[in-house]
């Protein structure tokens, strides 16, 4: 049951998000131009971008997700934080620059004036495909954290949460966006800080906390591992995650949307190097929440003794242990997650269109809804814009401006429902969320950078070699992605770190089954290694099987891998079919 105070805080963060949104809808109620909706008139003002693009970046994935990572992996997650530098140099030299000189509607505009429209309507297709599963996983995470900690069982979840990012997300416009993002962004600060504050605390102080991680082998920050099979080291997040972000910063419909609200190249340069700065405070924060949750739960993993039943339960569990008598800041950290979450659903709409045990509950929740709305909300609002402006205006230039609207509205009602359903199927999957969603934009996106780094820096690149470059790359990512899932990863090589059971009390004894089945209410399977994460038991019962080094390659380097095919191939059939046609 939910606690009064707790029930208070969380409502109230989701009500002003709504609020906001029903503001804007009615002060630009005679203003119902699609360059309002979806840009703010392009004369924002950079501050509040720039905190609303590194909120766009974070979700609960990040608030939830992230301190799994640490827990599992270790304190080499912390390159997290810096997978924006290389990216926003780019964005600085090249990217803002070209499209504000454009004056583009849908970054995917861009490929129509530089190759041809087919170009743009396949990459269109791939990249809503790739937001449309990111966005499932993004639901899923908040929604499994409200029902572990309320009646609510995860299909009621999901259903209450897609309906309110839906609700929110058509009302308002990027103006709306913007500001909740600003507002979400102090929210998502002030939540997890308290639980890193209060986790120390707990823990017996910063010191205890770092000879806890020395323990268990988690000062692991310059894991300078080379092997590209090792789920996650130095070497994989520098390179990996500054790929996934270039996607994101450079081609990606959610961000390149606030770069071209901005009034001029030096704002959007301005709001760029804001999101930089916030996104790595406010990604540290996990990390270090990460770490002291494994210096609480040092002697008695939570999954492994029963009392969760997965494993990005962690946190959300480890809050309500921590803040059992203090009202009102579980309710706070889950409203942060969950406002994170709900960005991401507006900025899809855009691409579519043009688009005491009673008290604990809610406590957590105002952080994990933070991260859920900023996330969801960018999402819909971005795949709206993209249906329209990629998809229907092209075909039906004359559409009034009234029904341009109407079908921008109704394409994000279509995405929600959609979203809603992956998150359904998202529930079912063996994997950490963190490694799902790169899975998921991997495959579609890392080949998308090739054709822009094409388009982009190599002049003599043309139509031919783009379309058959994203085709190859796209083919080859999918390939060791489902070959990945199919055959698994050596466990030897996952790097999955070591966790105790031995001061537990009221233990549940683990049961394990064969043939990658699992005990739904105890553990959870990392879906690129075959393996219990929590253990290093090996779930297959076949003890001598042999892995592919292929299969073997971590999630992380996707993005890369699909980069440098489509980059190759483009470069090759650009050569061939430009020899000739001059011969």
């Amino acid at each position: 049951n939910f606690g009064t105070f707790d029930l208070v805080i969380f409502s109230a963060s989701l009500i002003f998000s709504v609020f906001v949104g029903l503001y804007y809808a009615y002060k630009d109620r005679t203003n119902d131009s699609l360059n309002n909706y979806y840009f703010g008139g392009r004369k924002m003002s950079p501050i509040p971008i720039g905190l609303s693009m590194s909120v766009t970046f974070i979700s609960a994935l990040t608030v939830i997700g992230l301190p799994v990572e640490v827990y599992l992996y270790g304190l080499v997650n912390v390159w997290h934080s810096t997978t924006l530098f290389l990216p926003s140099i780019l964005s600085y030299l090249y990217i803002i620059p070209l499209y504000h000189r454009l004056q583009i509607s849908t970054v995917y505009e861009y490929l129509e004036i530089r190759f041809n429209r087919k170009c743009r309507i396949i990459v269109s297709t791939v990249e809503l495909v790739s937001l449309t599963l990111y966005m499932g996983t993004t639901i899923y995470l908040p929604a499994l954290a409200l029902s572990a900690v309320t009646p609510i069982n995860m299909n009621q979840a999901i259903a209450v949460t897609s309906a309110i990012c839906t609700i929110y997300t058509v009302c308002g416009g990027l103006k709306a966006v913007v500001w909740t993002d600003t507002f979400q962004t102090g929210i998502m600060f002030v939540g997890t800080l308290a639980v890193l504050i209060q986790g120390t605390i707990v823990a017996g102080g910063a010191n205890q906390v770092w000879e806890a991680l020395e323990r268990g082998g988690r000062i692991n920050m310059f894991d300078l591992d080379l092997d590209p099979r090792r789920r996650v080291s130095f070497w994989s997040l520098l390179i990996g995650g500054n790929f996934a972000f270039i996607h994101n910063m450079c081609c990606g419909q959610m961000i390149v949307q606030r770069f071209l609200s901005c009034r001029s190249v030096k704002d959007a340069r301005i709001a760029a190097f804001v999101s930089v700065i916030s996104k790595l405070v406010i990604t540290l924060i996990p990390v270090g929440c990460g770490a002291v949750a494994f210096a609480y739960f040092e002697h008695c993993d939570p999954l492994k003794s029963g009392k969760i039943s997965k494993v990005d339960q962690l946190l959300p569990y480890m809050v309500l242990e921590i803040f059992d008598k203090v009202p009102g800041v579980a309710g706070l950290f889950v409203a942060a997650a969950y406002s994170g979450t709900m960005r991401c659903y507006k900025l899809i709409a855009y691409e579519k269109t043009k688009t005491n045990q009673s008290q604990r509950p809610v406590r957590m929740y105002n952080v994990i809804f933070s991260c859920f709305h900023s996330s969801v909300s960018s999402g819909i609002n971005s795949a709206s814009a993209m249906i329209l402006q990629d998809f229907i205006l092209p075909n039906r230039p004359l559409i009034s401006a009234k029904w341009q609207m109407f079908i921008s509205k109704i394409t994000g009602v279509a995405f929600g429902v959609l979203v809603m359903g992956i998150a359904y199927l998202s529930s079912f999957y063996a994997s950490t969320a963190v490694s799902l969603a790169y899975v998921y934009q991997g495959v579609c996106s890392g080949p998308v950078i090739g054709v822009y780094l094409l388009g982009i820096f190599f002049p003599w690149s043309n139509t031919a070699g783009v379309m058959a470059g994203q085709f190859v790359g796209t083919a080859a990512t999918l390939w060791i992605a489902l070959g990945s899932l199919i055959n698994g990863r050596d466990p030897a090589t996952d790097g999955l770190l070591p966790v105790q059971t031995d001061s537990c009390t009221n233990f549940t004894s683990m049961k394990y089954t064969t043939n990658m089945q699992w005990n739904s209410s105890i553990e959870s399977i990392d879906m690129h290694s075959g393996t219990n994460v929590h253990s290093t038991t090996t779930v297959s019962t076949e003890s001598t099987k042999t892995y592919s080094a292929i299969y073997g390659i971590t999630f992380l380097y996707y993005y890369v891998f699909g980069c440098v095919i489509s980059t190759l191939v483009g470069l090759l059939f650009s050569f061939l079919t430009g020899l000739l046609y001059w011969i």
